[in-house]
């Protein structure tokens, strides 16, 4: 895999000669990645309720530019540019930086992704990123809003299983537990998004089936159940959980605005 033959180093140097970083912490002070970007603090946290060591600022670091790029392809795919996630993920193979980098956010938010995905974890990401495209593109063609349901919850658990890889290798040992606990609270995240963003997303044309009452009934039934089980499991962490729906509703007046 071509990308995995640049140092950090070198990636850090061409930065530098391209002005990549003002550039991106542009992107990052963008409203619209808010949402996004205030994830990394609250998986710390969850880090300090398990009792895991490991640097915080390169556990932020990692996540940061992970979540960003999460945001930015949201929006790309949200904007009828369906095909771009296979484009993003064939540039994940691409060396480091090439001129194409600099066309775009999504571009650019990509390689700087990539530079900070440590190489013995590379492939495993790369996998599970595509696992993640095609669960998106099977909740975008969802006929049910038991089959949505379903690919939702696989969204909200490959992406939390793709931040445990990033941050794996700066971990001490393997934590199961904290896997397990990410990629739930993962399944119930989207579950929430999907909540809030249900009726913005039909009116958008972003669903392939028209929701009706009993439809949002059990969508809101399945997320109370499914979150009301981690919440008493994990109740010490109660305000980390309302933060985070607390951030989705302001994002979602945002967009509203």
């Amino acid at each position: 895999m071509q990308s995995q033959t640049a140092s950090l180093a070198d990636v850090r140097s061409r930065w530098e000669q391209r002005d990549i970083e003002p550039r991106y912490e542009a992107i990052s002070r963008d409203p619209r990645y808010g949402h996004y970007v205030r994830i990394p603090e609250r998986i710390c946290r969850c880090l300090d309720y398990f009792q895991i060591s490991a640097s915080r600022r390169a556990v932020r670091e990692r996540l940061h530019s992970y979540y960003l790029f999460i945001g930015v392809v949201d929006d790309v795919i949200d904007s009828s540019q369906h095909e771009a996630g296979r484009e993003i993920l064939r540039q994940l193979d691409k060396p480091f930086f090439s001129d194409e980098s600099e066309e775009s956010h999504v571009r650019l938010v990509t390689e700087v992704f990539k530079s900070r995905i440590s190489l013995e974890t590379y492939p495993m990401v790369v996998t599970k990123l595509q696992e993640l495209y095609r669960a998106v593109v099977g909740e975008r063609n969802s006929r049910t809003m038991k089959a949505y349901i379903a690919q939702r919850k696989a969204v909200g658990r490959l992406t939390a299983e793709v931040s445990y890889l990033l941050i794996q290798p700066l971990l001490k040992s393997e934590h199961k537990d904290l896997r397990r606990f990410l990629q739930k609270v993962g399944e119930v995240g989207c579950l929430v998004d999907s909540v809030i963003d249900l009726r913005a997303d039909a009116k958008a044309s972003l669903l392939n089936f028209s929701p009706t009452f009993r439809d949002y009934i059990k969508l809101i039934s399945e997320t109370l159940k499914d979150g009301l089980g981690i919440l008493l499991r994990y109740a010490r962490l109660v305000g980390v959980f309302l933060e985070a729906i607390t951030d989705n509703l302001l994002d979602l007046r945002f967009r509203s605005g």
